[in-house]
C-alpha cells in the first residue's frame, strides 16, 4: 500500500441505501438500478430538472448495477453516459474535452474481465487540469507524485479491481487549495483509523471509493482541511442495511453529497456522505447521548424514536439493531409491537364509532338490550356483568380483571369467540362491582373490540383501518400483528420472542407500527386544530377526562390536563407515545427487555431528559 500527502481537495465517499424521498424535492438518490432502469431512471429525472451529480456502477451476486445521485438546481450545461468500455470511454473523452467539456466525475467498476466507466462532464472553463484511468497502483502513484510537482491537486479517485488487479481513475487541477490527504489500497481498518484520525486533524472527508482483491475489500479516499457544515459518512455498508442506513440519515435532516457501491463478496456494500443544515450538531448529541445511555445502561439492543413538533415530524432514527443476531440495523421505517398503546388505538375506534352516532358511551355492554347480549350471553351467576357500559370499560372501571395469560390468547387457532367464551366463563373475571376501583386491565379493551365489530359490522382491524388510521395517514406499516405471533416480513425482532396469538390481542396489545405512525394518529387525535382532528372537540374532550377514581387515566390514555400518553410494556418490547406540550411530542419503542426498566418509565424519564436539552428543531415535515 502507497500513500500521499499534498494540499488538495475532492468530494467522495461511502455510502448506505437509496430511497426516492425528498428534502423540497431538491435530490433523489436510488440504488441497485440495473442499466436499463438507471437509464430509465436517468431520462425521467432529467426531464424535471434534476442533473446528475453522483453515479456509481458496480456489480452485485454478479449482476451490473448503479448508483446515482441527482440533485435539482441550475448550473452548466452537462453530460452523462455509463456502461463504456474503456475504448469507448476514452473516445466520450477526447470528444467531450474537444468540445469544451470538464471532467468532473468518473466510476470505474469491473464487469466480468472486463473494466467499465461511467462519467459526468460539464461545459465550463478554468483552471487546468487532467484525468487519467486503468492506471495500476504504481502507476497511480506515480501520476499523483508527478502532477502534485507541477501544482495540480487530486479532485476525485476511483479504485476499480478487474481480473483481481487493482486500477484507479483520477481527476486532477492546476490551482491552489486547502490542505488535503490522499490515501489508497487502505483495509476496512486502516480506512477507519485514517478517517479517524484526519476528522480529529479537522479534515473532511471528500471522496470514498470502494474496490475488492484478494476478497479484501480496499478503499482509496480524498479528505480536505475546510470548514464544513455537520457531515457524516458510513463505509462498507452491506447490501441489506443499506436502506436502513439511508433512511437513518434522511429523517435526522441529512442530505447525501456523494454516493458509491462496490462488489464484496457475493454481494455489494456501499459508502456514502452526508452533510446537515438542518439540526445542530449539539442537538443530534443531546438525543444520541441520552438515547445510547439509556441503551447502554439497560443492555437495549435497539432503539427507535421519532419526535413531532407543532404536527410536523422533524426527527426519527434508529440505534442500534432490528435484529442483533443477523446485524440489520435499526431504522425509523421499520414497524415493532406497540402493546398496550394499543388502547389508544381501540379508544379512538370507539370515540369514532360516538361521532358516527352509532353509539354511546353509557350503553350496556352484556344483557338484554345491550351491545353484546345477543353475541354473547350472559352467564348464571355473572348478572353484574349486565351493569358495565362501554365508558366504564374505556376508563378502567368495569370491575374486570385483566386477561391475556390464558392459554386460549396463546393459540393461533382460537379465535375471538373462543377467548370471549374462555373470559366470560372463567370464575374469577369480575373483581368487584363497576366504578368501585380503578382496575388497569387488558380485558376491557379486548371486549371494547368485540364492540366494534359487533357495531361497524366490519372486523376490528378494517374499522380501525378505514375510519381511523387512513384518516390519519397512515399506511401498511402499521398493523395488528399475526396470529402466529411471528414477525412479518419488514418488522423488527424481539428478545424474547413471545408468540401469543396477537389477532387477539388487537385490542388491548396486539398492533405494530413505527414510531412515526404512532406520532401520525398522535397529531390527529390530539385536539389541536393543526392538523384537524378526525374526532370532534367534544369527543375528544371526552376520551381525555379522567374519572373520580383515577384523574390522571381518560377513555384509553394517560392523561394529565389535555396532554395525552401511553406506554407498552411486555417481554420483547417497551413503547410510549407522549404529548409533552409546547407543540412537542415524541414516541419510542425497545425490541427487547431493558435490564431494570418494567414499564418503560425510566427511558421515558431519559428520553425527556434528552429533549429538554435540544435549542430547536427544523421548519420541515418529514412526514
Amino acid at each position: 500500500m502507497k500513500s500521499f500527502l499534498q494540499t488538495g481537495l475532492l468530494v467522495l465517499f461511502s455510502f448506505f441505501l437509496s430511497l426516492q424521498i425528498t428534502f423540497s424535492q431538491a435530490w433523489v438518490s436510488r440504488h441497485n438500478l440495473s442499466p436499463a432502469q438507471y437509464q430509465a431512471a436517468f431520462d425521467d429525472y432529467v426531464k424535471d430538472g434534476y442533473r446528475l451529480s453522483t453515479v456509481s456502477g458496480y456489480t452485485c451476486s454478479g449482476q451490473e448495477r448503479y448508483i446515482a445521485l441527482w440533485e435539482k438546481k441550475a448550473g452548466p450545461e452537462w453530460a452523462a453516459r455509463h456502461g463504456l468500455s474503456s475504448q469507448d470511454y476514452q473516445a466520450a473523452f477526447d470528444d467531450f474535452t474537444k468540445k469544451g467539456f470538464r471532467l468532473t466525475h468518473v466510476s470505474g467498476y469491473g464487469v466480468g474481465s472486463q473494466a467499465k466507466f461511467a462519467a459526468i462532464w460539464q461545459k465550463t472553463s478554468g483552471a487546468a487540469w487532467a484525468a487519467r484511468h486503468n492506471l495500476t497502483a504504481a502507476q497511480y502513484q506515480k501520476a499523483f507524485d508527478d502532477f502534485s510537482k507541477q501544482g495540480y491537486r487530486l479532485l476525485h479517485v476511483s479504485g476499480y479491481v478487474v481480473n483481481n488487479i487493482e486500477y484507479f481513475a483520477g481527476i486532477w487541477e492546476k490551482s491552489a487549495g486547502n490542505a488535503y490527504v490522499a490515501r489508497h489500497n487502505l483495509t476496512a481498518s486502516q480506512y477507519q483509523q485514517a478517517f479517524n484520525d484526519y476528522t480529529k486533524q479537522g479534515y473532511a472527508l471528500k471522496t470514498v471509493s470502494g474496490y475488492t482483491k484478494n476478497g479484501t475489500n480496499l478503499y482509496a479516499a480524498i479528505w480536505e482541511k475546510i470548514a464544513s457544515p455537520l457531515w457524516a459518512a458510513r463505509h462498507g455498508v452491506s447490501n441489506g442495511n443499506y436502506q436502513y442506513v439511508f433512511d437513518n440519515m434522511y429523517y435526522q435532516g441529512y442530505k447525501p453529497t456523494y454516493v458509491n457501491a462496490y462488489s464484496s463478496g457475493n454481494s455489494c456494500e456501499y459508502n456514502a456522505i452526508w452533510t446537515n443544515t438542518n439540526m445542530k450538531g449539539s442537538d443530534i448529541a443531546a438525543i444520541d447521548e441520552a438515547v445510547n445511555q439509556y441503551m447502554s445502561s439497560q443492555s437495549v439492543k435497539g432503539l427507535s424514536i421519532a419526535i413531532c413538533k407543532n404536527g410536523r415530524l422533524v426527527f426519527a432514527k434508529g440505534y442500534g439493531y432490528a435484529d442483533a443476531a443477523s446485524g440489520e440495523e435499526m431504522s425509523p421505517d421499520q414497524p415493532l409491537r406497540i402493546m398496550s398503546i394499543s388502547k389508544p388505538v381501540t379508544s379512538v375506534g370507539v370515540m369514532t364509532l360516538m361521532d358516527q352516532h352509532k353509539i354511546s358511551l353509557d350503553k350496556p355492554v352484556f344483557g338484554p338490550n345491550s351491545i353484546l347480549g345477543s353475541k354473547y350471553a350472559t352467564p348464571a351467576g355473572k348478572e353484574k356483568l349486565n351493569k358495565i357500559t362501554v365508558r366504564q370499560l374505556l376508563t378502567h372501571t368495569s370491575g374486570l380483571r385483566s386477561c391475556n395469560g390464558e392459554s386460549v390468547f396463546w393459540d393461533q387457532n382460537k379465535t375471538a369467540d373462543d377467548a370471549m367464551n374462555v373470559l366470560l366463563n372463567a370464575s374469577d373475571l369480575i373483581t368487584t362491582d363497576t366504578s368501585d376501583k380503578y382496575i388497569y386491565s387488558n380485558t376491557n379493551f379486548f371486549i371494547l373490540a368485540r364492540i366494534i365489530e359487533q357495531v361497524s359490522g366490519q372486523s376490528y382491524e378494517n374499522y380501525i383501518r378505514s375510519s381511523v388510521l387512513t384518516k390519519c395517514g397512515i399506511g401498511n406499516t402499521m398493523y395488528v400483528g399475526a396470529a402466529s405471533g411471528n414477525a412479518k416480513a419488514g418488522e423488527a425482532t424481539y428478545v424474547p420472542m413471545d408468540k401469543m396469538n396477537l389477532q387477539l390481542w388487537a385490542g388491548f396489545g396486539g398492533w405494530v407500527a413505527r414510531p412515526i405512525d404512532l406520532l401520525k394518529f398522535l397529531n390527529r387525535v390530539d385536539g389541536a386544530s393543526i392538523p384537524s382532528d378526525v374526532l370532534t372537540t367534544p369527543t375528544h374532550t371526552t376520551m381525555v377526562t379522567g374519572t373520580a377514581l383515577n384523574n390522571g387515566y381518560g377513555c384509553g390514555w394517560i392523561v394529565s390536563g389535555s396532554l395525552q400518553n401511553h406506554n407498552g410494556c411486555f417481554d420483547g418490547t417497551r413503547s410510549f407515545l407522549v404529548e409533552l406540550g409546547n407543540g412537542l411530542s415524541y414516541s419510542v419503542i425497545v425490541n427487547n427487555n431493558p435490564s431494570n426498566d418494567g414499564c418503560g418509565w425510566t427511558m421515558k424519564s431519559a428520553i425527556e431528559a434528552g429533549l429538554s436539552k435540544v435549542s430547536g428543531y427544523p421548519t420541515y415535515d418529514l412526514f
